[in-house]
């Protein structure tokens, strides 16, 4: 069931269904007009909203700015609930009520169009039609409302303007030569054809099959190749894996070069896709020049990180391989607030950019665009990461106990601070020292007791050396750059891999990813992590 993500408009729409029949039903038309009228890119404040749907001033003023994005979504939400409270029946109402299938046939678009549509503002309220049932509906109203205002939008995905001689022939000169000379599939012609054309692939599909229907002796579809099958897919994925070319896929598997760089992109739109990003919004974030203050926001020299002598002071029983820790400033309030809302900027971005990106007209630089997002992302939060690692190693060291060494417990830790960074809210005024200090605490007495139990298995097998200090032999004996690529030599690459996320020496995974990577568990890693620092001590003092 989708949520609501404002809660002022969750509160609203409770207080509705509370309302007399009559009152309810003009407060809904009232949000279905705001709905259609709201810009995403805008922020509104509580009380215009509150006043354009009940038409109550409320005395008390919210100074907190609603985004225009959430707050049409969750119109959306309010509009669809709030009227299956009436349970009103389409045949008691004068004025007519469309179903998704009248507005495809209507438009002539897909029911995806629709849905794109109703996210841009077109309210759907729940009706109870003639068969009984209780499920959305449209007013012509509404319907008509938002024609007016979001005109463009319709026509694009209407495709109002009717396929003439000239341009049909174009159609079928094309799909005959990519067909026949370029051995395309029908998904592939069709958009190719319509990103040329500026058609949707829909329109160029339809009238290829109708002119197969009245031609079939001239029909193209039989000379199109089969699509793709999930063998070839998978072959063609290690081909490239290998450092093999697109041409030398394409040769392989005997098809086109385009339709080898499609299987490329869906791969890359499907984990992209399935990446699960989240973001606290803020009203900056829908400024025309957010980026630009942003930028400016967090480079100011007036939020700096801080330099006080206090702050740098490394406590004397700290291990040696950890006192490097220290020599990254602590945050401001000030930066501390400027790289959040940057951080959450940048996984806004890469959001807006995803929900935009239409498949049918797909191409790399769009994919490059969000990984550059989701980099731009992850570097602002490795900075609060960094700035935030000895908060670990102080929360850690209270929890060392016999059998758990401190660098395990501070690897443990580090998995659970980033976590923290990703859900930290700095709208609620406060450090984020503060709620990682919690996260820390609550992380350890969960996974302590765990990690004793383990120690406790492994004793009688296996005499356990503390991993903090077997770490510390380690990280003293590596003098400089060099001895550490030799050293790291006598290694696996998934060894190398272990060790160089655990210790530091590679940040770009964590050890939950590293492991779902090698498809181990983490008790797994673990073990291989203490067989590669075996082997690296072993190496160290032959060297």
């Amino acid at each position: 069931m989708a949520r609501y993500r404002l809660d002022i408009i969750a509160s609203l729409a409770r207080q509705m269904a509370f309302a007399p029949v009559g009152v309810r039903d003009r407060q809904l038309a009232a949000a279905e007009d705001l709905a259609i009228s709201i810009d995403p890119a805008k922020a509104y404040a509580p009380d215009y909203v509150i006043l354009h749907i009940t038409a109550y001033d409320p005395k008390r003023r919210e100074s907190e700015m609603l985004t225009g994005l959430a707050l049409q979504h969750d119109l959306g939400l309010l509009i669809e609930q709030v009227s299956s409270t009436l349970k009103q029946k389409t045949t008691d109402r004068a004025e007519p009520v469309l179903t998704i299938d009248d507005l495809t046939q209507k438009f002539n678009v897909t029911s995806k169009t629709i849905q794109r549509w109703r996210r841009r503002g077109l309210a759907a309220r729940r009706f109870v039609f003639p068969d009984g049932k209780l499920r959305v509906g449209f007013r012509l109203g509404v319907v008509e409302k938002f024609l007016t205002v979001h005109r463009d939008a319709v026509v694009r995905g209407a495709n109002f303007s009717q396929i003439d001689d000239p341009e049909r022939d174009l159609i079928l000169a094309s799909a005959r030569r990519l067909a026949v000379d370029c051995r395309c599939c029908q998904s592939e012609i069709s958009r190719r054809i319509a990103r040329r054309l500026n058609r949707s692939p829909l329109t160029v599909a339809a009238t290829i099959r109708k002119h197969d229907l009245e031609h079939p002796d001239q029909a193209i579809l039989p000379l199109t190749a089969m699509p793709l099958d999930e063998t070839q897919r998978l072959r063609v994925i290690r081909i490239l894996r290998k450092g093999g070319s697109l041409t030398i896929a394409a040769r392989r598997v005997k098809r086109s070069r385009s339709a080898i760089y499609r299987v490329v992109l869906d791969q890359r739109l499907t984990r992209v896709m399935d990446r699960r990003v989240k973001f606290i919004d803020d009203p900056l974030y829908h400024q025309p020049d957010a980026e630009y203050l942003l930028a400016n926001m967090a480079s100011d020299p007036a939020v700096r990180a801080d330099h006080h002598p206090e702050a740098s002071r490394i406590p004397a029983d700290l291990p040696p391989y950890l006192r490097d820790l220290y020599r990254t400033p602590l945050l401001t309030p000030a930066r501390e607030r400027a790289l959040f809302l940057k951080f959450n900027f940048h996984k806004y971005q890469f959001a807006q950019a995803r929900r935009r990106l239409d498949p049918a007209k797909l191409r790399a630089r769009d994919i490059d665009q969000l990984d550059r997002l989701l980099d731009n992302a992850t570097e602002v939060k490795n900075q609060i990461v960094q700035a935030n690692l000895r908060l670990v190693a102080s929360v850690a060291k209270k929890h060392v106990r016999a059998g758990i060494g401190l660098m395990e417990l501070v690897s443990e830790g580090n998995i659970t601070l980033m976590r923290a960074v990703e859900s930290f809210d700095t709208h609620k005024g406060n450090k984020f020292s503060t709620y990682a200090t919690f996260a820390l605490m609550k992380g350890f007495a969960r996974t302590v007791p765990q990690m004793l139990t383990l120690a406790r298995r492994t004793a009688p097998s296996q005499p356990m050396v503390d991993v903090a200090d077997r770490a510390g032999r380690f990280v003293d004996n590596l003098v400089n750059r060099d001895q550490v690529r030799t050293l790291m030599a006598n290694l696996t690459d998934s060894e190398r891999r272990i060790i160089g996320a655990q210790f530091g020496i590679d940040d770009s995974s964590d050890s939950q990813e590293l492991a779902a990577e090698l498809g181990v568990s983490r008790h797994r890693l673990r073990q291989l992590e203490r067989t590669a620092l075996d082997k690296l001590r072993t190496a160290a003092r032959i060297d």
